[in-house]
């Protein structure tokens, strides 16, 4: 008769909670950053958007583990108390090799994310972020779902998959205006002084004041893809519709800009010229995450399953009222809208209750900061059985990014576009052990390392796509964020 090992040990967290005043979050999150230093601060804030999008902000710090995953190679890295029984954990799940940690099958991916959650016996919450993880999934989590080609030359090393968990936040209710520090505490790791931080944040808003406009310092941009080059991938992938091989697929190429600017300053110039309902400001790998996305991926709300999803775009000109009116008789739009989803409806039906999938919104206009968009909300209640990431599997990534039939439509463009994706595409966001996750499209978004930001967009073609309404299409998106590092419009 088998002998069953010992259970595996968990960490016991408490969190404490202290009320505070409401404060601007770049103050805090620079008053953090000096204290505690950049990459060990992250802040989410929504700026801007439909109330239903808009209602937590966050500015987490003292990094204590992050899990991290690329090309099936696993690194955690964080307080030592926390290494050596997550390793046990995920024992069965990775071989070890010469003390590097490698994922027996690409699947196993989802087994070891929740041997990180099991690893805490801690008080989280269905339906807001109380304990849990700042979570990265790049575009190539899919590797982990499904088996594609691996055709374009590997870009900048970052992870597929990255968790963090830090020690505090600093969590603001949008709707209440109520603010509080929540401070998680273990006999695993070193507690922090509660008075003193609070000190801090208390004179965040004195010591880190918001500057007049500060000169945008002189830049060089360049494209991995010119116009004619990118209309002729429009062509091939009008050809493969023309076919029957997808009805759309999501084209898209990367602009590179070098710039001394400082992040921060580019944050705060992303928020006041493209304010968005789900803004970024994190570090992963060396690199800054910059982003003003107006998507979201999957919100995880007491068994509620929610997508966004984003389809339809027109460059704003002035006058907003005829150009929604425009959108809105644009067929190529509409149909392209729709497609999405029903993709979207497919996708939530794997994993959610038949009878209680919906449709509450469908093709309403939303305006930002350069553009117009079509957008509708997608629901349905989650089966019992089924986790955050039985979820974000079952949704990975998001078809307004890849096209339909999906797998299709990725092995496409793995063969067209000339650099990898990335973060861009894939999702950021929180997800707490309670089952609550809130997880914004990684789009809009800059990645900066050493003087070099990088930024990408992509457009949907269709049977009757314009190859160079297309190429329009991705300049305006990409419009913000190049105005956010150069100061100059990129249209």
């Amino acid at each position: 008769m088998p002998v069953s090992g010992p259970e595996p040990a968990t960490i016991r967290v408490a969190t404490r909670r202290t009320p505070l005043p409401p404060y601007a979050t770049l103050p805090v999150y620079q008053a953090l950053a000096r204290r505690f230093g950049r990459d060990q601060v992250f802040l989410l804030e929504s700026a801007a958007g439909p109330k239903r999008d808009r209602k937590y902000q966050f500015v987490g710090f003292g990094e204590l583990l992050s899990l991290s995953v690329r090309r099936d190679t696993v690194r955690i890295e964080g307080t030592a108390s926390l290494l050596g029984p997550l390793r046990r954990r995920i024992a069965s799940l990775v071989h070890d090799e010469a003390g590097v940690l490698r994922l027996r099958r690409p699947r196993d991916l989802w087994g070891v994310l929740r041997e990180v959650h099991a690893l805490f016996d801690a008080e989280g919450s269905s339906t807001r972020f109380r304990f849990g993880f700042l979570g990265y999934f790049g575009y190539d989590t899919v590797r982990y779902i499904e088996d594609l080609p691996l055709l374009i030359e590997e870009g900048p090393e970052l992870p597929d998959v990255h968790l963090v968990l830090h020690q505090g936040c600093v969590v603001t209710d949008l709707d209440s205006g109520e603010a509080e520090l929540l401070l998680h505490e273990s006999d695993a790791w070193p507690a922090l002084d509660r008075d003193v931080l609070v000190g801090v944040l208390a004179r965040a808003e004195t010591d880190h004041p918001v500057p007049r406009d500060r000169p945008v310092p002189p830049s060089d941009a360049s494209d991995d893809t010119d116009a004619e080059t990118y209309r002729s991938d429009v062509e091939r992938g009008l050809e493969h519709i023309a076919v029957g091989d997808v009805y759309q697929v999501q084209l898209g190429h990367e602009l590179t800009m070098r710039s001394p600017a400082d992040p921060v300053d580019v944050y705060r110039r992303m928020r006041s010229g493209n304010a968005s309902p789900y803004m970024y400001l994190a570090h992963v790998w060396g690199q800054t995450v910059v982003g003003a996305s107006p998507e979201l991926f999957v919100r995880v709300e007491n068994g509620t399953v929610t997508m966004r999803p984003i389809a339809g775009t027109v460059p704003r000109t002035g006058d907003d009222e005829a150009a929604g009116a425009r959108l809105l008789a644009d067929e190529k739009e509409i149909a392209e809208h729709i497609m999405l989803v029903d993709l979207c409806r497919n996708d939530i039906g794997r994993i959610c209750r038949a009878d209680s999938l919906r449709v509450p919104d469908e093709l309403v206009v939303e305006r930002y900061s350069h553009v117009l968009h079509l957008v509708s909300t997608v629901q349905g209640e989650a089966e019992p059985d089924r986790d955050t990431y039985d979820i974000i599997a079952a949704l990975f990534p998001a078809g307004t990014m890849t096209g339909t039939p999906k797998i299709r439509a990725m092995e496409i463009i793995e063969e067209t576009e000339r650099s990898r994706r990335g973060l861009y595409a894939g999702a950021i966001g929180v997800i707490d052990v309670g089952g609550y996750a809130n997880l914004a499209l990684c789009i809009r978004t800059l990645f900066h390392r050493d003087g070099v930001y990088r930024t990408r967009a992509s457009a949907g073609v269709v049977a009757d796509s314009v190859p160079a309404r297309e190429w329009t299409e991705t300049l305006a998106k990409m419009s913000a964020a190049y105005w956010a590092v150069t100061g100059k419009e990129l249209l």
